[in-house]
């Protein structure tokens, strides 16, 4: 087993791993595709796409539950991502939850399925609370975040563009 193997999160139906090079060409294809990237501001180039990738590698390696591969066991293939990233908003760094999936894996229950699986390793590891961005149109996610215990927060402008945000607390306050 490889050191990435050892941090895998595997459910019935999902294996949610640490990106690997291999990995690479698969996101930069979902990055520059618009189905995929719905409710993002837009599509990414390629150049673009390859450096948000290595940028998830990054993440990944001082953060076990950051955004990472969710691979559909049933067939082999990576269908989207779930985990954290980091994001700077009103003048504080959070660790951003978030999931996307490709169009034919939505409405099937793998994004609350992958994010509790990687919810329970953050709750292994961390301690502070999660913050989740949403488009208001995106109902199906607003519904994911219920289900996950994240709580509206309000809205606000993220990017310049309104969006619904959600927090969820993870472990236990220092004292």
């Amino acid at each position: 087993m490889t050191g990435s193997d050892l941090d895998a999160v595997t459910t019935a139906r999902l294996l949610m791993r640490l990106p690997r090079e291999a990995d690479r060409d698969r996101f930069v294809e979902l990055f520059c595709n618009e189905d995929f990237m719905v409710f993002y501001p837009r599509v990414l180039t390629a150049g673009e796409a390859r450096d948000r990738f290595d940028h998830m590698v990054a993440v990944c390696q001082g953060i076990p539950f950051g955004k990472q591969p969710v691979v559909e066991l049933s067939s082999g293939l990576v269908v989207g991502y779930a985990g954290v990233d980091y994001i700077d908003f009103e003048g504080k760094t959070w660790l951003e939850w978030g999931y996307r999936l490709v169009p034919e894996c939505r409405g099937l229950g793998y994004a609350t399925e992958a994010s509790q699986a990687l919810l329970a390793k953050a709750r292994q590891t961390y301690t502070g609370t999660l913050l989740a961005i949403i488009a208001p149109q995106n109902l199906a996610s607003q519904n994911v975040c219920n289900k996950l215990g994240f709580t509206c927060w309000k809205q606000a402008s993220v990017g310049g563009d309104i969006r619904n945000l959600y927090t969820l607390p993870i472990g236990e306050p220092a004292t």
